[in-house]
């Protein structure tokens, strides 16, 4: 029998009101220990909750938010409320993978938090995953690394620019001796620490690691035992490999799961075949492109949404994107077949891969397209990396087919606009370097835009 929600959430927490100030949050959250606060309004007698997490923090430090301002002023998203007594699979049909936090309630009684990925968590296929190891995951998940030296402000800054909470600190061997998180960051911006010293004065060690020979079942017993939200992957010779999030590890976990349902579809409740259809959603909804096991479309989207919502924040933020046409591609597939040209389209996303910064986005757009995301880059720059990115597709010679071309656009965010015009005039871009030969980057083109504007 499935538990509730009620009997898995989380029982310690912290309350605060929505009118008092971002520096009394903070305080409550170091004092607690905790990551995340709840704040609650109420207005005509009727109650709302909000959630500030530690994401929030690092964008108002960096963005030298004023701790005085109220919370009532900071966009803080809506948490959605749910009943004690509902089962965790009710739960799953009624929530969607965005709701990151949920309140639990009785009456008007908040009983505890959950977090979605405590629903999967609890849903327990360990059974199914014994023998298959961590160090075929760990390819996908590199660890943002630095060294000791580094300033905390740097280190800080990587961890936006990486989406990562979490830095690993390593030394000249590549050997782990520390590890910075957004737990040791909230201290600090309590303490308003230092941050021009090194990373080494506030990072936390020694670092526990796990072999990546380990079982995906041995990294689930590992996160429970240490109450830790990631695992810090090494090799033989305790070497860095990567690292491994807690959601990421339930995002395999509950695929595995969503496998071992359908294979047993005929013995399942009505309730079940209600999940499998919710399931087919979340599946949809993946991060990673089958084919090319680079960033599909959706995960892109929810990136740039990220880097635009900065990117209009402060003012010494640039974006710009480029969107990149295999030419002739279909030419590939009439003369030698899909499983060649699906060949072409795995090789020119490991060229993007591999030519592009840790803090990029490259994701595959869709059929022979590719989009990258560059963020804290204008024009110019993102027009020198697309000339380069050409030549290397160009230069690279494919088994069985020898050389292709590719066409590429390129357009900057300009703040205040939204998406659908940043990707209009990207592809119109793409649209001219395909007209005028192929083969070419072209630029964007806005005087139109700014003669109206002014």
């Amino acid at each position: 029998m499935m538990p509730t929600v009620e009997e898995i959430a989380i029982k310690k927490v912290v309350l605060i009101d929505r009118n008092s100030t971002l520096e009394e949050a903070i305080k409550k959250m170091a004092d607690a220990n905790i990551r995340n606060i709840v704040v609650s309004d109420t207005v005509e007698e009727k109650h709302k909750y909000f959630m500030l997490t530690i994401d929030h923090l690092i964008d108002y430090k960096l963005g030298s938010i004023d701790q005085n301002i109220s919370l009532k002023e900071l966009d803080l998203p809506k948490a959605k409320v749910v009943q004690k007594d509902l089962s965790i699979l009710n739960v799953l049909n009624e929530v969607d993978i965005t709701d990151r936090y949920m309140i639990i309630l009785d009456k008007n009684e908040i009983l505890g938090i959950l977090s979605y990925s405590d629903i999967i968590n609890n849903i327990d296929p360990k059974i199914l995953i014994k023998k298959q190891t961590i160090a075929k995951l760990i390819l996908q998940y590199k660890a943002v690394t630095t060294y000791e030296n580094t300033t905390t402000l740097h280190t800080i800054e990587l961890m936006r620019d990486n989406h990562s909470d979490s830095v690993i600190i390593i030394n000249n061997e590549q050997y782990p001796i520390g590890i910075y998180t957004t737990k040791d960051f909230i201290n600090l911006v309590h303490k308003n620490s230092d941050l021009k010293l090194p990373i080494k004065e506030y990072m936390s060690q020694p670092v526990y690691t796990l072999n990546e020979n380990a079982t995906i079942s041995d990294a689930l017993d590992f996160i429970q035992d240490k109450h830790f939200k990631r695992i810090v992957v090494t090799d033989d010779e305790n070497k860095l490999v990567g690292i491994l999030t807690q959601k990421e590890l339930l995002r395999i976990v509950y695929n595995k799961w969503i496998d071992f349902i359908k294979e047993e579809g005929n013995k399942i409740s009505k309730i079940n075949e209600e999940l499998l259809s919710k399931t087919s959603k979340l599946e949809e909804k993946a991060s990673y492109d089958f084919l090319t096991k680079i960033y599909n479309r959706q995960k892109f989207d929810s990136y740039l949404e990220y880097e635009i919502k900065k990117t209009n924040r402060y003012d010494n933020q640039v974006l710009s994107i480029m969107l990149l046409d295999i030419d002739y591609f279909k030419n590939v597939n009439d003369t030698y077949g899909h499983l060649i040209g699906d060949k072409v389209l795995k090789e020119v996303a490991k060229i993007l891969t591999v030519c592009s910064r840790d803090c990029d986005i490259v994701a595959r757009w869709g059929g022979e397209e590719f989009v990258l995301m560059l963020p804290q880059t204008n024009i110019e720059q993102a027009m020198f990396v697309a000339q380069k990115l050409r030549a290397t597709v160009e230069k690279h010679k494919f088994e069985e087919i020898g050389n292709i071309t590719c066409s590429i656009g390129v357009s900057q965010f300009h703040k205040g606009e939204e998406k659908e015009v940043l990707f209009k005039r990207v592809d119109e871009a793409l649209y001219k370097a395909k007209s005028n030969g192929r083969n070419r980057v072209e630029i964007e083109y806005i005087n139109e835009l700014f003669e109206q504007e002014n």
